[in-house]
């Protein structure tokens, strides 16, 4: 499978996947392993070659090909194209959005972010969490892109 530029696929991890990082079987090389914990259901191809530049159409092709990643069914356009407005009646209470927003934060940007997420958790009332997902947000960004940060917000909101 040769990579072409421009290549808008999104792949996301399996079960298999995951269980494989959480695992740590062995049974893929440090480069497959890489791309495996870079694979989020929203960097296309073409952000993670910049990311992975090196044999990274053979590592796709055996990570899908072994079941560990799966075609994501969207492309990059799509992810993108992800509303950010949420209608009222689909808002979550504080309480849904400091659980979710703990549990995005260690899974997106682990042990760095320790303290972020130990505030987060702290915050009792919409005013003193809003600020706090505002900085999730920013340092998911950093370090997914602008899809992930999106995509976090609308995780974080949505019942």
């Amino acid at each position: 499978m040769a990579i072409a530029m421009g290549d808008r696929r999104v792949f996301s991890k399996t079960p298999k996947g995951t269980a494989e990082l959480a695992a740590r079987s062995g049974a893929l090389s440090l480069a497959q392993r890489r791309l495996l914990i870079l694979v989020d259901g929203l960097r296309d191809v073409d952000e993670l070659a910049a990311l992975v530049p090196s044999a990274l159409d053979e590592s796709l092709a055996m990570l899908e090909q072994g079941g560990f990643i799966s075609l994501a069914g969207a492309t990059a356009d799509t992810v993108q194209g992800t509303p950010t407005s949420i209608p009222e009646a689909e808002m979550t209470t504080v309480q849904e959005a400091r659980t979710r927003a703990v549990r995005a934060v260690n899974e997106l940007l682990g042990p760095a972010a320790d303290r972020l997420a130990m505030a987060l958790e702290a915050a009792r009332s919409g005013d003193e969490l809003r600020p706090l997902i505002r900085e999730a947000e920013r340092l998911v960004g950093l370090a997914h892109g602008a899809a992930a940060a999106q995509a976090f917000i609308v995780g974080v909101r949505r019942r």
